[in-house]
């Protein structure tokens, strides 16, 4: 009884002691009001990471959580990611992505926008610009792995006009023609009609209420989202953790 006592006490003055030493969001709303001149945000939380000295702080602002980090004394904005250099992760691209998971309902609001899909297994939604060269190294790595049957992928049309702007006539035309990925990759160019132009406005439209503004995003089926290109270990591990979450949650109801 008083071991299990002792013990509890333990863990009581551990856990207040590293909660201590982070400073209090308070003290840091304060501190970053000046790099959010005219823009609401709030803090909606601060915690040690598993780096000594550095804390990490999840801002709020328009409906999308970032991420960022300072030292314990509140004093230091450090701007980067961290990476775990013997695994080869990017700890930060993770944790944006577990902030930001879509909800079951958003994610059925993608299959509205999807122009094609390929493959079998596990789902993963690629959002991609036509003309966009980052995309072309994610859709070959993709249509590698769908081909294998190692997934399934339902491509989203997202041109950003502003960037590129032959890309929506683009995307139109692949929806209208009934093209696929391969000939996404290939830079098709077709025909326009008013269903590829109603899907390709649609998508203009939702994504970013969603929180997507980039191309290539990888959205996976239990809604954790991820842009920039990944390579194909990755995209395997990636589905492969949501899997297992999603094993463990069944053994869990038994």
């Amino acid at each position: 009884m008083k071991r299990s006592l002792v013990l509890a006490l333990v863990f009581l003055f551990l856990s207040v002691t590293l909660s201590l030493a982070c400073p209090t969001k308070e003290a840091l709303k304060t501190a970053l009001k000046g790099l959010f001149a005219n823009q609401p945000f709030e803090i909606t939380e601060v915690k040690p990471t598993e780096v000594k000295g550095i804390c990490e702080v999840i801002i709020t602002s328009r409906g999308q959580k970032k991420l960022t980090y300072v030292d314990e004394s509140g004093k230091y904005l450090i701007v980067g990611r961290l990476i775990n250099i013997a695994q080869k992760r990017d700890l930060t691209r993770e944790r944006i992505a577990e902030l930001n998971r879509l909800k079951p309902e958003q994610l059925k609001e993608l299959d509205k926008l999807v122009a094609f899909s390929l493959g079998k297994g596990p789902v993963v939604y690629l959002v991609v610009d036509p003309d966009c060269p980052h995309c072309k190294r994610a859709e070959k790595t993709i249509l590698s792995l769908a081909k294998e049957g190692k997934l399934t992928v339902k491509v989203i049309l997202f041109p950003l006009e502003s960037l590129h702007p032959n890309a929506k006539a683009k995307a139109i035309a692949l929806i209208c023609d009934k093209k696929g990925l391969e000939d996404l990759i290939a830079g098709y160019e077709g025909t326009q009609c008013e269903e590829g132009k109603t899907k390709v406005e649609a998508a203009i439209k939702t994504l970013p209420q969603f929180g997507i503004r980039a191309t290539p995003t990888y959205i996976f089926s239990d809604g954790r989202v991820m842009s920039g290109v990944l390579d194909a270990q990755r995209l395997l591990s990636m589905i492969q953790s949501k899997e297992q979450s999603k094993d463990q949650s069944k053994k869990q109801k038994k």
